[in-house]
């Protein structure tokens, strides 16, 4: 046979191969190589990806979040907020109603003195209205709920403060103005607050102000989690600063939901205030709790990381 002809028979049947035809992607680079040794190649190169490495923190892990559960929370918040305009609420609730409202007012004004005569009148009412029935001041939660959601809306599309929105939650626009959790500070801000986020924010407060906790009252499980992640990514403007405020929520959070990783997210935390020492020790913590787990690289690398900080120091 002639050279060339050879020559082209030899690549008509390298075209014709089976195995030729499904190389492709990364495994062009490899032509040539014996299966085997490209075998233990790439198996060497997926151990080294897995090998802990120094590696700087710089995000703070995050609680889970069922968005289902959100979602049924809210529902379930709609739902007593119809019922409380379909059937009229008991004297002693709608009392409760009307002395939160004093509450906001003097909140929003900065009163201290007449805040603190509408707390006990809140106090008072809310003792009655307890009497009533949990289900009834749920209902008047959500019905306050319902419309602080509307008009913390209307504040962002006008720029203005009603009074409803004093009446319902104080001086919440101040605090958010001094919170940094307005993207625009202009006539028309905008909140950094989504819809489940401000609802738990509301609820807390409102909680907070008649002061009855537990259950019923408390934020469920995954209302706790979004309102506590929103302060973690964005931490008041304090005194103390960011870190020291990241480390009291991280407690506040790991009370409430043992599943969070709280050393992991305490160590990230404490490596950023250059506490390199304290942030091994809550690496390690981590991986003593949880050796295997699906934040282990991540842990080991912080662990390196803060190790070789700490001998520098």
């Amino acid at each position: 046979m002639h050279p060339l002809a050879k020559s082209r028979a030899s690549s008509s049947r390298a075209e014709r191969s089976p195995v030729k035809g499904a190389v492709g992607g990364l495994a062009r680079h490899f032509e040539g190589w014996q299966p085997a040794a490209l075998a233990v190649l790439i198996a060497g190169s997926t151990a080294l990806l897995a090998v802990p490495r120094p590696v700087d923190p710089v995000d703070l892990p995050e609680p889970r979040i069922d968005l289902l559960a959100l979602d049924r929370a809210a529902r379930a918040d709609e739902a007593l907020a119809a019922q409380a305009e379909r059937e009229r609420l008991d004297v002693d609730v709608l009392e409760l109603g009307s002395a939160i409202f004093a509450y906001g007012e003097a909140d929003a004004a900065g009163d201290n003195l007449a805040l603190a005569r509408a707390r006990g009148r809140v106090l008072e009412a809310a003792a009655r209205a307890s009497k009533v029935g949990a289900p009834a001041i749920l209902a008047l939660r959500a019905h306050h709920l319902r419309s602080f959601l509307l008009e913390v809306r209307r504040w962002e599309r006008t720029g203005e403060e009603s009074e409803k929105l004093q009446q319902l939650a104080g001086g919440f626009p101040r605090m958010v103005r001094r919170s940094g959790w307005l993207v625009d500070a202009g006539s028309r801000p905008r909140l950094l607050m989504d819809r489940a986020v401000l609802a738990a924010s509301f609820k807390k407060r409102w909680n907070e102000v008649i002061g009855l906790h537990g259950e019923p009252f408390d934020l469920t499980l995954d209302e706790a989690r979004i309102f506590y992640r929103f302060l973690l990514l964005h931490p008041i403007r304090s005194m103390e600063g960011p870190g020291q405020y990241r480390l009291k929520k991280i407690e506040e959070l790991a009370a409430v939901d043992p599943s969070f990783p709280a050393h992991l997210a305490r160590g990230v935390v404490l490596f950023q205030l250059q506490r390199y020492p304290l942030a091994v020790e809550s690496f390690r913590r981590h991986l003593d709790a949880s050796p295997d787990g699906p934040m282990t690289l991540r842990a080991q690398n912080y662990l390196r990381a803060a190790l070789g900080r700490a001998r520098e120091d």
